[in-house]
Parts: structure tokens; sequence; C-alpha cells
């Protein structure tokens, strides 16, 4: 054992010598990956609606239950502003060609009507409750919400379809509590609720955030591991046998399975270490944008229960060990180098085309995904942020892919020493 730990710090020591490479395995690929995902939406805005900004909702006469609504409801605040009266909103659409412009860069108009400008919107809904308590059949309510947004956007379409199912609705729902009067407390009685909860606040930001990144974060982290397994691999394996400098270590007093060892555990460690590093990065990300547009890939507020995140931090390290063993195996199996780059990053592809897949798949898995391996382990991680794992899944996705990488190994390793 303590010639394994002795390669193990030579490794170690070899990585730190030189801080650029320190921080290109381990903070570079974070910080690109966190950049990539804040930047989508901008770009995908740009693309959509030529402007990297974000319009404000423009909110004509908006009553006085919308802003005391906007102002307590968690999903309101993800959107910002701009309130305007109907003479100021006439004015602003006299300039038809400007007023166009802005719709095709991203503006969204909410118009409240009660039948008549002159008529307040929480007066006409107040009357048509009042009517309806009053048992008449034929009440009928004028009051209308109007949505204006450019249709040929689809940025803009799906940012309408937010507003209206994230704001709108629950709006509209809030409307009888506060001006049903008696219709309202017909068979039941009204009850006072606290206008800021943290706990509830919490709650309803990390639903939202963590429905979000279970589609985003385990592809993250996945092609971060790989990125980083395949990259040391090639370097301490690969690279070295092709110098004939691995040669030279099988030659001195320790043992070829324990020079072997202690590589491996250094690439374990340094990998689980960047991986971390990673989430942490993630996590920040998340915390800083407050923004939840439609476009977001990791809204506010994503965070994991202590027993949750120790599955993750558990996941990682057996995960790696399993890359490792797929690239170790790659590379004893062939003997020219560019070979050995050719193979170590087709894996790439896949880890690719299983972060698109589960950023766009709308169901759980499927029980036979537990049997593919490190498949399973990006919906393990996804169903941890979900909170839809099952203790069987964590236990079965762990011994298949520990055992699986022992396997791996010892017949690599066999066959090696054959040779």
């Amino acid at each position: 054992m303590r010639k394994i730990i002795t390669v193990f710090r030579w490794e170690i020591s070899k990585l730190f010598s030189s801080w650029k490479r320190t921080v290109a395995l381990f903070l570079l690929p974070a910080i690109l990956l966190m950049a990539a995902l804040n930047v989508f939406p901008l770009l995908i805005n740009y693309m959509s609606t030529g402007s990297i900004s974000k319009k404000p909702v423009t909110v004509v006469a908006a009553p006085e239950t919308f802003r005391k609504y906007v102002d307590e409801t968690v999903d309101a605040r993800v959107f910002s502003y701009d309130y305007k009266t109907y003479e100021e909103f006439a004015e602003m659409i006299k300039d038809k060609q400007a007023f166009h412009k802005q719709l095709r860069k991203g503006m969204l108009v909410c118009y409240f009507y009660a039948g008549d400008i002159k008529r307040d919107f929480d007066d006409e809904v107040r009357s048509y409750y009042n009517e309806i308590s009053a048992e008449n059949s034929g009440a009928v309510s004028n009051a209308v919400i109007y949505v204006g947004f450019d249709a040929n956007s689809l940025t803009t379409q799906a940012r309408a379809e937010q507003f209206k199912e994230g704001v709108l609705r629950g709006y509209q729902d809030s409307l009888i509590d506060t001006l049903g009067g008696n219709y309202s407390v017909v068979g039941s009685s009204l009850f006072e609720t606290d206008t800021f909860n943290p706990v509830t606040d919490f709650e309803d930001y990390r639903t939202t955030a963590n429905t979000a990144a279970s589609r985003v974060v385990p592809g993250v982290l996945m092609i971060m591991m790989y990125y980083c397994v395949y990259s040391l691999v090639s370097d301490m394996f690969a690279s070295e046998r092709d110098r004939g400098f691995m040669a030279k270590l099988i030659m001195t007093p320790v043992s070829r399975r324990k020079i072997y060892a202690g590589k491996i555990l250094a690439i374990n460690v340094i990998v689980t270490c960047s991986t971390i590093v990673t989430m942490l990065l993630l996590f920040f990300s998340s915390w800083i944008n407050r923004s939840n547009d439609a476009m977001s890939l990791l809204p506010f507020g994503m965070m994991l229960t202590p027993s949750e995140l120790l599955i993750i931090l558990g996941c990682i390290p057996i995960t790696i060990l399993l890359m490792t063993a797929v690239c170790i195996s790659t590379v004893f199996s062939l003997k020219r180098m560019q070979d050995i780059t050719v193979n170590l990053q087709l894996p790439l592809i896949y880890f690719l085309g299983d972060f698109f897949l589960q950023m766009f798949r709308g169901s759980r898995p499927v029980t036979l995904e537990y049997f593919i391996p490190l498949h399973n382990s990006l919906e393990l991680i996804a169903e941890t942020f979900m909170a839809q794992n099952k203790a069987w899944h964590v236990i079965f996705i762990y011994l298949l892919n520990l055992g699986l990488a022992l396997l791996i190994f010892r017949v690599t390793f066999r066959k090696e020493e054959l040779q």
C-alpha cells in the first residue's frame, strides 16, 4: 500500500508542478461549461430577436391587485415589469414601425381592459363576483387580459407562454380571494397567509430549478468527467508508454500492479475533485441567475438535500473509476498513439448524445436503462435532482458500475502481464 501511495503522490506532484496544467484540468473546463450554459440563452435570444438583452413585460393599466400579486409571488418575480397607463401606451404605439421593432426584439405586452378605459379592472371583476353571489345567472364580465408578442419569434412565444402559465394563471386564480366578496366565502371561510415565507419561497424556486438541473447537470458532469479521465489516461498511460517511460517504471522495484493502482488512484482523486469544483460552479451559476427566462438552462434556486448530495458524491468516483477502466483498456488494446487518441475521443460522442437525450426527454427512464453502464450514472444523478431515486436504484447502479470497472481492470492487467 505504501508503494501505491508513493506512485499516487508522485503523479499528483507532477500535476501541480505546473499551474497551467492545474488550471486547465480543474478550472478551465468548469468555467467554459458554466459560461456556455449562461451564454446559451443569450445566443438563442439574439438569434431569434436580434437583441441580447431581455425586454421587460410592458403592463398597460395594471390594476392594484396585479401589482400586489407580482410583489408577493415567487413565479411572478422572475419577470421585470414596465408599467404604463392607457395614455402612455397610446403614445408609445403611435410610431407603429418602432413598436413592431420592439416586439421583434422580444417585448411582451400585457394589456388590462375592463370594457372601457375609464373603468377600473378590479372594480369590473368585483362587480362580476357580486352579481354571481346575488344569483344573477346572466352576469357577464368585461374584464379581459390581452398578451401581445411577436408570433414569428420562438423565444418570445416561449416567454409569452411562460408568462401566461407562470404569472397570469395564478393571478386569475387569486382574484376570487381578493375581489370575490361574498361569492368567495360560500361554504368556506377565508384564511390569511403570510406574504413572505422563506421556506415556501425556497421550495418554489428549488422545484423549478432542480427540474431544469435534472436535464442539464447530469450530462454536463458526465462530459466533464470523461474529458478529464481521457486527458489523464492519455498522459499517464498512453504518452508514457509511447515515450518509453512506462517501460522504465516497470523495471523499478515497484510491481506493475502497484504502479497502475497508484496512477488509477491519482486519476480518480484528481477527476473527483475537478467534478466537485464543476458542481460548485454550477450551483453558483444557478444562484446568481435571477432571470429565470424561458431559455434559462439553470434557473435560480438549484439545491440538494444532504442525502441527495451524498448519493451524487458517491456516484462520481465510481463513475470515474469505470471511465478510467474503459480508457485504460483502450490504451492497452492498441499500439499506435493515433489509434489510441481517436478511440479515446469516440465516447465523447456517446456522452454528447446522452446529454441531448436527457435534455429533451419528457419521461422517466425505463428499468432497462439502469443496466446500461455509465448511462445509468447519468440517470441516477438526474433522478436525484428530481428527488425520485429509490434505494435499490442507488445500490444496484453503484454495485454494477463498480463491479464492471474491477472486472475490466482485472482482464486488462492480466493480458498486459502476459505480454
